[in-house]
């Protein structure tokens, strides 16, 4: 029993080692426990907030999360700090904050109202956006109080309703194809009985034709 509970231990201390490698000291990984306490939400924070939602199987987080880091480092310097949430992990987060595509970047002013991203994921494009400091010409909203319960059933419900309806599908292609088979291996057999049964008269007329 104990063996077991180190092992657990063991693998997801090494599966929290490599999730750290995904990004440099630089960016701040936060999840669900400590994001609002961190960011300080509904007080006044000491200093704004960039933050990154990804998915880390994702394709195009995978392909930002080196930009991320770049950009971390390019405004080293800026008050602010730059932090990651995989949202597939921090499920609180994701909900209060409604991050319903990704990868996203919102940046949360010290007033903590939050300013969402909508340019292109580039390094030049990203790096306007902190150093003109355009999110002054958006419209901030305050992040909610709590989190939207319904519409995390919707989206739950949404998930299942889609497995269930690929799965139906997947079921009729499935018996589609063995019907097929079976009227396919039917047919092979009836052709084989004709073609012994013309060889048997072929035979048969052979031996007529001998005995005459």
């Amino acid at each position: 029993m104990y063996i077991y509970l180190i092992l657990i231990s063991l693998v997801l201390t090494i599966y929290g080692v490599e999730k750290s490698k995904l990004f440099s000291y630089r960016i701040i990984a936060l999840k669900d426990y400590d994001f609002f306490n961190q960011l300080q939400i509904d007080k006044k924070m000491e200093k704004p907030w960039f933050v990154f939602f990804f998915m880390e199987h994702e394709e195009k987080s995978k392909e930002f999360i080196p930009i991320f880091d770049k950009l971390a480092e390019e405004f080293k310097t800026t008050n602010m700090y730059f932090s990651a949430v995989d949202i597939y992990e921090n499920e609180d987060v994701r909900d209060r904050i409604v991050v319903s595509t990704f990868p996203q970047l919102v940046y949360f002013d010290m007033n903590s109202l939050m300013y969402r991203y909508s340019g292109e994921l580039t390094f030049e494009d990203v790096s306007n956006f902190v150093r003109n400091e355009e999110w002054t010409k958006l419209q901030g909203k305050k992040v909610p109080k709590e989190i939207n319960y319904w519409k995390r059933s919707i989206r739950k419900l949404t998930g299942f309703v889609a497995i269930l309806i690929y799965s139906i599908i997947f079921i009729i292609i499935a018996i589609i194809c063995y019907f097929q088979k079976r009227s396919h291996s039917n047919l092979l057999k009836k052709i084989r009985r004709i073609d012994i049964a013309q060889q048997n008269i072929q035979e048969k007329k052979k031996k007529y034709m001998k005995i005459e």
